[in-house]
């Protein structure tokens, strides 16, 4: 495209149209003269939900601009084109983070919040919520968010960068170099990136840490000793899900092509109660890497579970009698494995409803697709029942707790039954993971246990078309 030439001409019709209709204002007694598209950058985002993109228009040069930052235009999509809708000043772009689209909404349009002051962790945002009519004017007179905005798309260098990943979990599937297979989980929270990955072959996670910045990642793996031991950088596409790239060893002699598919987003629910109960739950949405019916299939189960979790928590809370600390419930989950025909989620809990602390404790949500149908799948379902595999299981986590000082196993207190009878449990390459709350296994000053059983342990009991028969050597 000419560079003289918009890319998008009916906003351009509609930003030269506003200019002309307001020349006086905006110019006083000078001639009015059209603008070029070189002299503004646009990011095109829907603000109010009509499934039609609204225009953010970034006005560049000393004229639109002063120390206090930028003029920027807000503008209303339509089907046949554009309508003026607000003017903000002291817009501080170009700047990385000048400009975030917010998941929040006002009157029903999404807030944006204007970066005012600071820079890396000292940054404040102002939040422009519109009024019915418009947006405020000027964020420096509006008081500053007590949080980072989480963010759809970040206005960088002037240019608004659409972001590849938005707030929250996302999880990955693909394969590095030419045929090993992966599986990613990240987390985006501010900008920043916190996550794991690990290599189907052997299921042992690797630690992530790293920076999003528009379309781009770049992370850091760790090994044991926390030093750095290689470096992913990828390029992600939102609307593909796709994000290609590199891994290259910390010595840069080992590169290695990487390329990934989005399989799953989140979904976040936040509810407050009048006795000042604060309740949040996020879970995966599947978007991606099996048919559509399993998709399907998988998202309902998922949602009912943890919606339903949600619901009857938020009951629960606005029946508790006020108290000096507020109330506090969240709902979160990892996913530790997804195929085609199997998911295998960690879920987890933290509760805070007075006292000295706050309870929690995980749940297992494991879901198998075979000819159609979805089973949620039990312990039992994973081996075949003519075998010993309880006195096998009892007795590997027996000897695994015991190793670590699980209090309750120490004292004898939990047999070997009782453990192979635990029924919180999660699915990976890695084996069968068990997954013990405080207080299951020993008292709550000794926290939780994660105890993996690895599969040459128990293949000889395994169900012979049962789901973990798949990995079995």
């Amino acid at each position: 495209m000419a560079i003289d030439q918009p890319e998008h001409p009916k906003l351009h019709m509609a930003v030269n149209a506003h200019l002309l209709a307001n020349k006086k204002s905006y110019f006083g007694a000078a001639p009015f003269k059209s603008i070029a598209p070189a002299e503004y950058r646009t990011e095109l985002v829907d603000l109010n939900g009509d499934d039609t993109r609204e225009a953010l228009v970034l006005m560049l040069g000393r004229y639109w601009g002063g120390t206090g930052g930028q003029t920027m235009f807000i503008f209303k999509g339509n089907p046949k084109g554009f309508n003026f809708v607000s003017k903000m000043t002291c817009v501080r772009g170009p700047m990385p983070g000048s400009v975030c689209v917010t998941e929040t909404k006002s009157n029903g349009w999404r807030d944006i919040a204007v970066r005012v002051s600071g820079g890396g962790a000292q940054q404040k945002y102002a939040a422009m919520k519109f009024d019915g009519r418009k947006y405020p004017l000027n964020p420096t007179v509006v008081p500053v968010m007590t949080d980072w905005p989480g963010n759809d798309f970040v206005l960088i260098s002037g240019d608004a960068t659409a972001k590849a990943l938005t707030a929250g979990t996302c999880y990955f599937t693909g394969i590095l170099g030419k045929t090993m297979k992966v599986q990613m989980a990240l987390n985006v929270e501010k900008g920043l990136i916190k996550g794991s990955y690990y290599y189907e072959k052997y299921g042992t996670p690797i630690e992530l840490k790293g920076t999003l910045s528009g379309t781009r990642l770049h992370l850091s793996e760790y090994g044991k000793n926390k030093k750095a031991t290689a470096t992913l950088r990828m390029q992600a596409d939102a609307k593909s899900g796709i994000a290609s790239g590199q891994w290259v060893s910390a010595d840069g002699k080992k590169t290695f092509p990487l390329r990934l598919l989005r399989v799953a987003t989140s979904v976040r629910r936040h509810a407050n109660t009048t006795n000042k109960s604060n309740l949040d739950a996020e879970f995966p949405k599947l978007v991606a890497g099996a048919p559509a019916t399993t998709l399907q299939s998988f998202n309902s189960i998922i949602s009912n579970i943890f919606l339903e979790r949600f619901k009857k928590a938020t009951k629960e809370f606005s029946e508790i009698e006020d108290d000096e600390r507020p109330h506090t419930y969240n709902d979160s989950a990892d996913i530790s494995y997804f195929s085609t025909d199997l998911i295998s989620l960690l879920g987890s809990n933290y509760d805070y409803t007075g006292g000295a602390h706050g309870n929690f404790y995980n749940f297992g949500v494991n879901l198998w697709s075979r000819e159609g149908h979805i089973q949620e799948l039990k312990l039992s379902d994973l081996f075949s029942p003519d075998t010993r595999w309880k006195t096998a299981l009892g007795r590997y986590l027996k000897r695994a707790l015991t190793k670590r000082e699980a209090q309750w196993v120490l004292d004898g207190s939990m047999k070997e039954s009782d453990l192979a009878n635990h029924s919180i449990f999660t699915l990976s390459p890695a084996g069968l993971k068990f997954h013990f709350a405080p207080y299951a296994v020993g008292p709550y000053a000794q926290g939780d246990f994660h105890v993996v059983v690895p599969l040459s342990i128990l293949q000889p009991y395994l169900h012979k078309t049962g789901p973990l028969i798949r990995w079995a050597k």
